[in-house]
Formats: C-alpha cells, sequence, structure tokens
C-alpha cells in the first residue's frame, strides 16, 4: 500500500458541504453588494457579477409572473421590477425550484409603499399565491363510501375534511372580482368583474371570505356569502357538522342541503369521519 495515500487526510462529506455553502453565500454577497471593493476583495470580476445579477433577477421576476399574474398585472413594469429586486434580496430562494418561492411575497408587499398606497395588492397577492398552490396541488377526490357517515352518526360526532386544494381567505377588499378581472378567458366577464371591484373599493369595505379551490384541473376563486363563510370557517377550525350548524341556525339564507350539493359538485370535500368523544 502506497504510504503517502495511507497517510493523507481524510476530507469529511460535512467539510465540502459547508466550502460550498460558504462559496454560494460569498456569491451572493458579491451579487448584491454595490461595493467595488468587496468584488476585489473577494476576487471576483464586476462583469462576471453583473451578468449573474442580470440572470438571477431575471429569473426572479420570470418566476413572480408565473406565480402572482394578478399583482404584475396591477403593477407596472418599472415598479413590478425594483419591488422584485427589494424582495430578492430580502427572501433569496432557499431552493432550486422557482415555483416554490414566493410565500413571503404577501407580506412584503404590505410592508411597501406601493403596498401602503394600494393596500389590497397584498390581499390579491396571497389569492395569487394560494391559486398557484392550488394548481400545482395533488389530485383529491372525495372519498365516496364516507358519505355513509352522515347517516349512519349524529351531527355532533362528524367532521369534515376538505380538499387540500380548497383554503378560505379573510379579506376585506373585493380580491375575488379584481382577480376575475385580470384573469378570467371572457372580455366580458372581465369588464363586468373590474367594474365591481371598483365600485366595492369605492364604498364601505366589509369583511368577506374568498374561497380559492380547484374543481377540476384549474384553480377558481369566489366570494362566499355570509353564511358559506361562517359555516366553513368552523369545520375548517375543527368543529363538528353540528357546531357548525349551530353557527348559522339564524341564516335564513344558508341551507345544508344546498351547500353540501354545491360542495360535492365543485370537488371540495375530501371525506367525512366520525369521532366520536370518550366517555370518562
Amino acid at each position: 500500500m502506497n504510504k503517502q495515500c495511507k497517510n493523507k487526510p481524510e476530507i469529511h462529506e460535512s467539510e465540502i458541504n459547508e466550502t460550498h455553502n460558504n462559496l454560494q453565500q460569498l456569491l451572493l454577497d458579491a451579487i448584491w453588494t454595490d461595493e467595488p471593493s468587496y468584488l476585489d476583495q473577494c476576487g471576483f470580476d464586476e462583469k462576471g457579477i453583473n451578468v449573474y445579477r442580470r440572470n438571477l433577477l431575471a429569473n426572479a421576476q420570470r418566476a413572480l409572473s408565473i406565480s402572482f399574474p394578478t399583482v404584475f398585472k396591477l403593477l407596472d413594469s418599472d415598479i413590478s421590477e425594483r419591488l422584485v429586486y427589494q424582495f430578492l434580496r430580502s427572501f433569496p430562494p432557499e431552493q432550486g425550484d422557482w415555483a416554490q418561492w414566493g410565500s413571503s411575497f404577501s407580506d412584503f408587499l404590505a410592508s411597501t409603499e406601493v403596498g401602503q398606497n394600494y393596500p389590497y395588492l397584498a390581499d390579491c397577492a396571497s389569492v395569487d399565491w394560494h391559486v398557484h398552490n392550488a394548481l400545482n396541488g395533488c389530485d383529491q377526490t372525495l372519498v365516496k363510501t364516507s358519505l355513509q357517515v352522515l347517516s349512519d352518526s349524529e351531527p355532533l360526532h362528524i367532521y369534515i375534511e376538505f380538499n387540500q386544494n380548497v383554503k378560505l381567505f379573510h379579506t376585506v377588499y373585493p380580491v375575488a372580482d379584481i382577480f376575475q378581472a385580470h384573469n378570467h378567458e371572457e372580455v366580458s366577464q372581465r369588464e363586468a368583474s373590474m367594474v365591481k371591484a371598483q365600485t366595492a373599493l369605492a364604498g364601505d369595505l366589509k369583511e368577506q371570505v374568498v374561497m380559492i379551490y380547484r374543481p377540476d384541473f384549474q384553480p377558481k376563486v369566489t366570494t362566499l356569502t355570509a353564511g358559506e363563510g361562517l359555516f366553513m370557517t368552523c369545520l375548517f377550525s375543527g368543529q363538528s357538522l353540528e357546531q357548525s350548524l349551530d353557527a348559522v341556525k339564524n341564516d335564513n339564507d344558508f341551507s345544508f342541503e344546498q351547500w353540501l350539493i354545491t360542495t360535492i359538485n365543485h370537488n371540495l370535500i375530501f371525506t367525512f369521519k366520525e369521532t366520536k368523544l370518550c366517555k370518562l
């Protein structure tokens, strides 16, 4: 055996990973620094760093424009590019998939000047993000055998698990109409939604519940009635069917039978569960 090889120090994988991470962080620091002297100290070429910077910004803007189409249609290109730059510096991607980057964009927008001038912008970003996740979510359909629980169990012991692509969003802004005004495939519907959104923004703002769901392959956004919003909020919070029905018992416009038919047709429910409390 070669003695030189035998005495060669062992390099651990953790040391290689640490070196790689340090170099990656050094490169990111160089990309975002505005100090030429820093580039010289690190041995980076300014022209090369500028290429990295432009490519990184272009990829980030492309990714966010796909994940947040409504927001980018509401903003002009100059403002959106500046916001992307600021967001990228504050929340750099932690993994290679750009499609999974952007969960903090809504909170980021709320902290910016443009977000404060147009406070509905952050909520529009939240809706865009939920739609983006629903579009890339796993397929789920109703477990039809679980319907038997409705006839075999008392409402007190029945709980509903929704399709994981269904999200509820509470807001005071007409974000569903804003979304339709910029994304609906029909021009007439976009125009009608724009009028509704502008009218709502000019009037008294009231809290509403917006639902994002995916009945087939394309996510949809809708505003629930007051009864539907309260009922589904209770179910989502883990309350039983009886508790949720009790919350809307004075709402004459809410019909559980009609709600059940609609939710099944729109693929909102994944399964019905029976959970009995243990007696002490």
